[in-house]
């Protein structure tokens, strides 16, 4: 099967992990379909393209955010650092891409009042060429 985007290779990626999909109530791309705590959605913020490689039908170099959503802060940091360690050992071919992560940066985001839940973010940022 061959994606149509790297950021279904990417959403494929995390789906073909049972332990890792286990740890979350859903996996959602772009938004979530639901909102049963604890939650992950990713989405790309941008693709700059830099890399130019001979011979490679598309490229780029994709900055991935993973937004993490749930009521514990506890569980929501232990969560944060999964999705931080999934992320780093993206690195394979798959869906006819190869994908690499070259880095990525953690943060957990302010709630707004004390009734929202906790906001984490895993941002990676994804090479990747399409065969």
């Amino acid at each position: 099967m061959v994606a149509d985007s790297v950021e279904q290779v990417v959403y494929n990626y995390l789906q073909a992990d049972s332990t890792f999909k286990n740890y979350f109530n859903g996996i959602y791309w772009v938004e979530a379909d639901a909102d049963t705590i604890p939650y992950l959605v990713f989405w790309m913020v941008d693709d700059a393209g830099i890399n130019t490689l001979l011979n490679k039908v598309q490229q780029g170099e994709a900055r991935i955010q993973f937004d993490l959503w749930d009521t514990s802060k506890i569980r929501g940091a232990r969560l944060r650092t999964k999705v931080a360690e999934k992320v780093k050992a993206m690195n394979e071919y798959r869906d006819g891409y190869h994908i690499m992560v070259t880095g990525i940066t953690e943060q957990t985001i302010q709630r707004a009042s004390d009734t929202d839940p906790f906001h984490f973010v895993v941002d990676g940022i994804v090479k990747w060429s399409k065969e």
